[in-house]
């Protein structure tokens, strides 16, 4: 049996293994979760979907993913993210790759499916926090997170490249039978080293890890103080930003394939569906680099806090902007949305590490409260630029929605945000 200390905090060397394995499920489950929008033109082709069908199919996915991530944070605030996490993935990567059979059996099926699975993704990234709060101190704490992030970008590239052609050569079947594949290697691969001795006893679980992940031997006994939570004008400054920021990264994420194949039919599809999430992920990682130095010279926490929000969510609205009404070739329609992707890699040091900051003891749970309301939100806005294009083709307006919904959010956090702890 393995056991650890809660309260142990990783060595360099335990730092690097542990973000190397949460790096790669993380490109697992982007992978798997971008599967469907990536090659939602090929489907909807197959299987006759309209716009407003594949919005609605879209966007069931956050009516689960929504509804399990204060569970999540929860649970891994008290037993551990590390369970939580290899535990659902094993779950959402079976149910990526039965996903063609209920594609051509039953429209509701499909919408069934999804939700399920991202019910079960929903646990991945308050997991994540909570372990991450616990075992990396608060100075190196944005670099890491910035890092472990851009996996989810890295694995939104790699799923674009491959996607056109798997495809081309073997049907859109076969993107959800090598994706699910994917994500059920890398869970199964996190269950066998957390049975080593050696990884095991880095894991947070005081009881033991493995045998027995959900014994009432938890890791937190700190109550979760709720009302506290959603009373705080930090906190709720932290929920604006990322709902905000959330609602054009899933516009963009789900349907700027089909914008590019509909404005641009002749452009490479492996470019657009790459290039973007590229740049998400090396600013990820850069700022997250910035902010740990900016930090370390013992610059204001707020401050830094609000600079890199600002980026994330101010940029965006600019580039959202100029692509509604300026970009009228390929190139510079890849290059807006491409700079819009940029300044949200900057969310890693900004609303992603925030919550650790102002509520370092319920970190996971507060992660878990602010991804649920920006999946409710990603819900909505999925579903609603499905809408607005079936009902008035009209792409200028979903961008113009996104760059005022950014706007909001970014000036909201830049009056009320923090970096300092308030629970």
């Amino acid at each position: 049996m393995l056991y650890a200390n809660s309260n142990q905090k990783w060595t360099v060397g335990e730092r690097r293994v542990w973000c190397a394995v949460l790096f790669t499920g993380c490109m697992c489950l982007y992978m798997s979760r971008n599967g469907l929008p990536q090659s939602m033109v090929a489907i909807s082709a197959d299987v006759k979907w309209d716009k407003h069908q594949s919005g609605v199919v879209l966007s069931s996915f956050f009516w689960g993913y929504l509804a399990t991530q204060v569970l999540g944070g929860y649970l891994s605030d008290r037993y551990g993210g590390e369970h939580i996490l290899w535990m659902s993935a094993s779950i959402w990567s079976v149910l990526t790759g039965i996903l063609p059979y209920f594609v051509t059996e039953s429209g509701v099926a499909v919408i069934l499916l999804r939700i399920i699975t991202g019910a079960f993704q929903g646990v991945h990234y308050p997991a994540m926090s909570s372990l991450l709060t616990a075992h990396i101190n608060e100075q190196d704490r944005t670099f890491y997170f910035g890092i472990v992030c851009a996996g989810s970008h890295i694995g939104t590239v790699f799923s674009g490249s491959i996607v056109g052609a798997l495809i081309f050569h073997f049907g859109w079947h076969s993107v959800f039978y090598v994706l699910g594949l994917l994500g059920f290697i890398w869970s199964s691969s996190f269950r066998s080293l957390l049975m080593s001795k050696q990884f095991g006893r880095w894991s947070s679980a005081s009881s033991p890890a493995v045998d027995h992940p959900m014994s009432l031997s938890n890791v937190g006994s700190t109550p979760v103080p709720w009302r506290r939570i959603f009373t705080t004008p930090a906190i709720l400054a932290i929920f604006t930003a990322h709902l905000s920021g959330l609602f054009f990264f899933n516009v963009l994420i789900n349907w700027s394939p089909t914008y590019f194949h509909e404005m641009f039919p002749d452009s490479p599809s492996w470019l657009y569906n790459t290039l973007p999430w590229l740049c998400n992920a090396a600013s990820s990682v850069g700022s997250g680099y910035l902010c740990n130095k900016w930090l370390s010279a013992g610059s204001d926490i707020t401050r830094v806090r609000k600079f890199f929000v600002g980026i994330s969510l101010l940029g965006p609205s600019v580039g959202l902007a100029v692509l509604a009404f300026s970009a009228h070739s390929f190139t510079s329609a890849l290059l807006c949305v491409s700079f819009v992707t940029l300044c949200h890699g900057a969310s890693s040091a900004g609303t992603i590490a925030n919550p650790s900051d102002v509520a370092p003891d319920c970190a996971g749970s507060v992660f878990g409260i602010m991804n649920m309301l920006g999946a409710l939100e990603g819900l909505m806005a999925v579903y609603l630029a499905g809408h607005i294009l079936h009902t008035y083709n009209d792409w200028n307006t979903v961008y113009m929605l996104s760059a005022v919904v950014s706007t909001f959010g970014g000036a909201i956090f830049v009056m009320f945000g923090s970096g300092n702890k308030v629970l």
